[in-house]
């Protein structure tokens, strides 16, 4: 906590100076215009060239009149004067003069003319314009500084004003003094003199911030925001010492921000603004004994900035931190402002999504991966059923909860049905979230609807007023179905007796000396005694190759992947999400790799009896997978022979023999299993599919 510093007493005329910002102001151009125009009329006696000059500022400003600041409303009056004394010099233009003068009234009629160029005839005209519909009042303010509110209207406390006959209420204000009210009543020739002094009842603090737009709460309320400083052509000595003290040019400076009515006691100022660390200032009772004003040194807070580093193997994605875009990935050491964000990636297809902390001062590194995207489309049906709205807060809160796809949040008021057919036509997510009731069972459950934009869904009875209705949401959405693992294309079985498991086939690995009916003994120079010892041992290797014995010999053998096949009803596994995963997997993937992905995706489509869309994958994985060789064990072109003839089998009587075609066909791949390596042979089981759909 820091304590106020005062600044040398100085001129209060600082808090006019920098007032909050204003409506956008003209072309600064103009000025250099309205000059010119002096100048070819002064120096040249180029009247013609002068009254274009003119007449381009007052085109730009008039229209512009009711939102100008006090200096370029001082340049249109000029305008206006100006243009009335070389019209009036214009015989074919006199007419137009008179109509400058009352266009002046009407603006600005406290407006004085410049009496050193004005002819005495357009002085008077002036004046009997104002007179017929104006009365002059003459003001004496103590203290000096405040704010005049005529009929309502602020304004500055003027020494005099020209106001339309009739009943008028005049208000002064001047913070850290009671204000003074005064009604009167004019009429035609009436002159009056208000004077006004006001009674001191508190204490002010004009201050001054870095950065501008800093939130300022004084014991506990928000008092709202510091200003952005008006441009001046002429900036005050005071204000200039002020920056130079807190080390800032003085455009750094916010505008003034004054705190009024201090009473007495003491104050906590508190002053936050994003990208800094927060600052509390201590307001002793200094300042409020006795009343009186007081400017403080400038208010400079520190800068809170992290740096923030985003990467991706996928290409294509685009990064957002809280809405806002930070360009094509990779994002290299961007500085950011400290605090949380909701990071996004969109990518062509698929996207990332993660709430983030970057800390002050430190580096965040995160690599990303397209994701499926869930949106969730909200619920707007009018079925009440109990702990409704406790499981929709639930449910906006999942993404939170979920790591393996990006969630959406519904759009604040969009109906689901709209909201499904925005996403179906703008075809940015993958999956679909749903909120449903159970008509034949009020009360006891809802149904969760998991979805692809394809039709493939999948429903989940949730009891709202569980004590964690979406547990089993969560879980099967964060379980991502194994579809590789490491291999070195061994066959191996436990058998009893042996001292560790037999190598039933080799493949390729008979030419680097493995040999068949043999037992391994180790594996990575630890023992080995089983098949499922084995498999571990691979599963937690690393390098590129793996040591395995025989009868005490070692031999190296490379490590690589082999493919698994996804369960077709596995009760652990959200469907829909493992297809649009597999989906985004096979945008990046070519070959094999490519065959493998397409035929798991054929056995989720099978999941959901979507026969004729798997067969269509089916034939497309036995093209990419073409060049694999019959005698690799494990998944291969068999097995997608194998699972073609189901679906032929399954799609009418009329596709029977191509069915049985199929199966023939894979029973000439003896090495082709199911599930995977470890899987039962391909062989006998198409033997037998055939052999049934014949009978």
């Amino acid at each position: 906590m820091t304590r106020p510093l005062l600044f040398t007493p100085a001129a209060l005329t600082l808090i006019s100076v920098c007032l909050s910002a204003q409506a956008p102001q003209p072309d600064p151009a103009l000025k250099d215009a309205a000059k010119q125009g002096k100048d070819l009329w002064a120096n040249q006696g180029d009247r013609d060239g002068a009254t274009i000059k003119f007449e381009q500022v007052l085109a730009a400003l008039e229209p512009k009149s009711l939102t100008l600041d006090p200096e370029w409303s001082l340049l249109l009056c000029e305008t206006y004067n100006w243009l009335a004394i070389l019209e009036d010099r214009n015989p074919a233009k006199k007419a137009d003069a008179a109509k400058r003068m009352e266009a002046l009234v009407n603006f600005n009629p406290d407006f004085e003319l410049d009496k050193n160029i004005t002819s005495g005839k357009l002085l008077s005209l002036y004046d009997g314009l104002r007179s017929a519909k104006l009365a002059k009042v003459s003001f004496t303010y103590l203290p000096e500084g405040g704010v005049l509110k005529v009929d309502e209207k602020p304004g500055p406390a003027l020494p005099s004003r020209h106001l339309p006959f009739g009943v008028h209420k005049l208000i002064y204000t001047k913070p850290g003094f009671s204000p003074q009210e005064v009604d009167f009543e004019l009429a035609p020739k009436d002159s009056r003199n208000v004077d006004f002094k006001l009674d001191r009842n508190a204490s002010t603090i004009t201050f001054f911030t870095y950065p501008s737009g800093t939130e300022v709460s004084l014991d506990g309320k928000s008092l709202g925001k510091t200003p952005v400083q008006t441009a001046s052509a002429e900036v005050p000595v005071e204000l200039k010492a002020i920056a130079e003290k807190a080390g800032l040019k003085v455009e750094d400076l916010s505008g003034a921000f004054v705190l009024s009515d201090l009473k007495v006691g003491k104050h906590l100022l508190e002053l936050k603004s994003s990208c800094f660390r927060p600052k509390r200032v201590e307001l002793g009772e200094t300042f409020t004994t006795p009343y009186a004003d007081h400017i403080l040194e400038a208010i400079k807070l520190d800068p809170s900035r992290g740096t923030l580093t985003v990467s991706s193997p996928w290409p294509g994605g685009e990064l957002f931190l809280s809405g806002q875009s930070y360009g094509a990935l990779p994002v290299n050491g961007v500085s950011v402002c400290a605090g949380t964000y909701d990071l996004v990636v969109k990518y062509p297809a698929g996207g990332f999504s993660q709430r983030l902390d970057v800390p002050e001062n430190k580096t965040v590194s995160l690599a990303t991966k397209p994701k499926p995207r869930l949106t969730f489309i909200g619920f707007d049906g009018t079925d009440d059923f109990p702990g409704k709205s406790r499981l929709i807060t639930h449910l906006k809160g999942l993404g939170d909860r979920l790591k393996e796809v990006a969630f959406i949040r519904p759009k604040e008021g969009e109906p689901s049905l709209e909201a499904m057919a925005r996403i179906k036509t703008a075809k940015d997510t993958e999956l679909v979230l749903s909120l449903n009731t159970i008509k034949d069972k009020p009360g006891s459950a809802v149904d969760l609807v998991v979805g692809t934009l394809g039709g493939e869904v999948e429903h989940f009875a949730v009891k709202p007023l569980d004590e964690d209705p979406l547990l089993d949401l969560v879980a099967r959405l964060n379980m991502q179905p194994q579809i590789w693992e490491p291999s070195i294309g061994l066959l191996v079985a436990d058998l009893p007796g042996e001292a560790g498991p037999m190598v039933i086939n080799a493949g390729d690995s008979e030419k680097a000396g493995i040999q068949i009916l043999k037992p391994i003994t180790q594996a990575d120079g630890k023992p080995v005694s089983t098949a499922s010892a084995l498999r571990k041992i691979l599963l937690e290797s690393k390098g590129d190759t793996l040591s395995v014995a025989q009868a005490g010999l070692a031999t190296s053998l490379p490590l690589g992947r082999e493919p698994l096949e996804i369960p077709l009803y596995a009760a652990n596994l959200c469907y829909p999400f493992v297809l649009a995963e597999l989906r985004l997997r096979t945008i990046a993937a070519k070959g094999d790799e490519s065959a493998f992905l397409k035929l798991n995706q054929a056995i989720a489509l099978m999941h959901f009896r979507r026969y004729d869309k798997a067969l269509e994958l089916l034939r497309e994985a036995k093209v990419l997978g073409s060049g694999r060789s019959p005698q690799v064990l494990g998944l291969g072109q068999g097995t997608v022979d194998y699972y073609t003839g189901i679906c032929l089998s399954k799609l009418g009587s009329v596709y029977i023999p191509e069915a049985i075609q199929a199966f023939g066909k894979a029973q000439g791949f003896p090495n082709s299993t199911l599930f995977g390596p470890d899987g039962p042979l391909v062989a006998p089981l198409a033997k037998q599919a055939a052999e049934d759909l014949k009978n």
